[in-house]
């Protein structure tokens, strides 16, 4: 899948900061999920199928491009 600079992605937390859905507190080296079009932060637990939902749709696009492997594991 080709990667764009906008794209959702998984994290390493270099600075505390707060989940944007459910306000938790992401300490300094925890995991999160950064979509970087918005600036948004969300833990894993509510940014595990928004990031799902996307890698889904990015695959599907591919397909339908022509360059996405639709049989591949």
């Amino acid at each position: 899948m080709k990667k764009y600079f906008n794209d959702p992605r998984p994290i390493t937390i270099r600075y505390t900061g707060k989940c944007a859905e459910c306000g938790t507190t992401l300490k300094k080296g925890s995991a999160a999920y950064y979509w970087p079009s918005d600036g948004k932060l969300y833990c894993l637990s509510c940014g595990e199928s928004e990031y799902r939902q996307f890698l889904s749709a990015a695959s599907d696009e591919e397909v339908y491009q022509g360059i996405g492997n639709p049989l591949a594991c």
